[in-house]
Parts: C-alpha cells; sequence; structure tokens
C-alpha cells in the first residue's frame, strides 16, 4: 500500500496542502490555487496533496514557476475556456466510442499538449512533492501515490475515474483503482497520522457542508462488478467526508488548520459545463484564498496582483 511520507522535520511543524475534488467544483480550487501561487507558491509546502479533480488543479501549482503571471494566467484558461460546452462532457462521445467525460481530452490533449504541464519538475530535487489520492479495487483502500514525470497521467486517470462518467477504473501498475474520493475524499486524518501539523486545506464545499449518502442502486450502477466498491460508495464516502470535515472545524491539539472554502453552494456543481457557471467559480475560489491567507499574511503587491487577473482583457 502507498502512504504519505512521514514528517520528520524536527521542532518545527510539516506544511501540507490537501486539495478536494469535487467534478466541476474543481474551478473553485483552480482560482484558489492560481491566487495562491503568485505570492504563497508550493515551495511554502513540505508536501501537497491532491484528490480527484483537485489533484488536477494541484499539478500545476506544483510544477509552475512561483511568481510567473503569464503562466498562471494560461493556467486558468483550462478552467474558464476549456471545459465549457461539449468540449469535455458529451452524449456524443458515446457514440464516439468514447465515455461521457473524456479524460483522454482533458489530460492528454490539455495537460500534455495545449497547456503542458511542466511534468518532468516533478522529478526535479526541491520541489515540493505531489501526492495523489486513488482507491484500489481490490483492496477497497485508499493510497497515496507520488506524481512522477513517469507516471503523471496515467495516475490523474486513475484518480478521476469518476464511475458512470467514465470508465470507472484504471489500471495503475498490477492494480485496477478508482477515483480516489471513494475511499478518502479529504485526507486529513492521514496527513495528520503521517506527522504533518500546519494544514491548508482547499475546500469545494462550504466547511459546515453535510454530504449526503450516495444511493445504493445508483452506486450498484456505478461498479456493477465491484461490490465492495458499490458498498464503499453507498456506506462509507459520506461517513468519511463528515469525520474529514470535523476535523477540518476541530482540529486536534497541537494541529493548526488553515481552510479555504466557498461562503455558499458554488454556482458550478459537479458536472456543470456552463462558461458563465465556471468563470463565477473560478472568480470565487481567487477571493476566497485572498481572504484566507491576508488573514495571516500581507503579501506586498497581492490585491494588485488579484485585480490584474480579474480585471483581464475581455
Amino acid at each position: 500500500m502507498s502512504r504519505l511520507p512521514q514528517f520528520r522535520g524536527g521542532r518545527r511543524k510539516g506544511r501540507v496542502l490537501i486539495v478536494e475534488g469535487g467534478g466541476m467544483r474543481g474551478a473553485f480550487t483552480g482560482g484558489a490555487l492560481a491566487a495562491m501561487a503568485h505570492e504563497y507558491p508550493a515551495r511554502n509546502f513540505d508536501l501537497v496533496v491532491g484528490v480527484s479533480s483537485g489533484s488536477c488543479a494541484a499539478v500545476y501549482y506544483v510544477t509552475e514557476p512561483p511568481g510567473d503571471s503569464l503562466a498562471i494566467h494560461r493556467f486558468l484558461q483550462v478552467w474558464r475556456f476549456e471545459l465549457n460546452g461539449s468540449k469535455l462532457m458529451s452524449y456524443l462521445n458515446l457514440l464516439r466510442g468514447r465515455q461521457f467525460l473524456d479524460q483522454n481530452y482533458l489530460i492528454d490533449e490539455l495537460f500534455g499538449k495545449k497547456y503542458p504541464v511542466k511534468r518532468e519538475r516533478l522529478n526535479q530535487k526541491g520541489i515540493t512533492p505531489l501526492y495523489v489520492v486513488a482507491s484500489n479495487m481490490k483492496t477497497l483502500e485508499p493510497e497515496y501515490i507520488k506524481a512522477t514525470s513517469e507516471n503523471l497521467f496515467t495516475l490523474l486517470k486513475a484518480a478521476t475515474s469518476l464511475p458512470i462518467a467514465t470508465r470507472g477504473r484504471r489500471t495503475l501498475g498490477r492494480d485496477e483503482y478508482t477515483d480516489g474520493g471513494v475511499m478518502d475524499p479529504l485526507p486529513v486524518q492521514a496527513v495528520i497520522d503521517a506527522g504533518y501539523e500546519d494544514i491548508t486545506v482547499i475546500l469545494t464545499t462550504p466547511r459546515y457542508h453535510v454530504h449526503r449518502p450516495i444511493g445504493k442502486l445508483l452506486s450498484r450502477i456505478a461498479y456493477p462488478r465491484h461490490k465492495g466498491v458499490a458498498h464503499k460508495l453507498n456506506r462509507h464516502m459520506h461517513v468519511q467526508h463528515a469525520k474529514s470535515y470535523d476535523l477540518v472545524n476541530n482540529p486536534p491539539k497541537g494541529v493548526r488548520m488553515r481552510v479555504i472554502d466557498p461562503q455558499h453552494t458554488l454556482p458550478a456543481q459537479m458536472l456543470d459545463t456552463n462558461i458563465l457557471l465556471l468563470n463565477h467559480t473560478v472568480d470565487m475560489g481567487m477571493q476566497a484564498a485572498y481572504e484566507a491567507l491576508s488573514n495571516t499574511r500581507q503579501p506586498r503587491g497581492w490585491w494588485q496582483f488579484l485585480k490584474r487577473i480579474w480585471l483581464r482583457p475581455a
């Protein structure tokens, strides 16, 4: 089983960023990370952990050079203009022999070609390591897998294998994996168990949101050949969510928790592809990150940077 690396930093608290998933709600995460990247880049953390669509946004945050405004602006184009309409999700994909949600378009075309991830940086010394949560369909346990230049695209496809919308599974090494959120939708406990005590978490629902269980019938439809995974989706996922959110709101003694979350339900939901909703959600993510981080730090030029991004030319 792949686990998170233990933090052994002496007296200093281990600093980690956890990025929640949520399908197209990841536009909020994209905006938050773009805002953070300029004045609070990944090098401020010892570890970044991404779940589902959160890992897609996190990989740019980890690999882009800090302070590169042009790179940050280009990264936001993915969420603002490349996932709307039928580009990513379409019933016509089924007639073309593809899945409803076209992972090849998202990862191979966008991340690989049009907005290429600098994945070679994942192997460089000094780069903050990115770990991605994937759900092992055989062991029924979450695994926390380090992203490398070699495994990145396959790992992202495994970690974002939403049931029904995609094949629901990907082979990685010898095992099959599904969306990381099924087994551990927000790995706060895993991070604490690994010794990290200074935690920043980006949520895609308000911090006091109560997640409902996935229905038993829908869970069986999602994983018709994997009863154990269907059971986890139906009986376990919302419970794990509740435990993680409780830790966020009531961290253990000695653990510092910084939360970036929407104040209310996001305009863009899990399968929304409306360009106006996506852009509004991106802007909300940027604003939430600014407000959360400005409470602890007042970086020079921060507000001016945000205005440059928000007031970009039409």
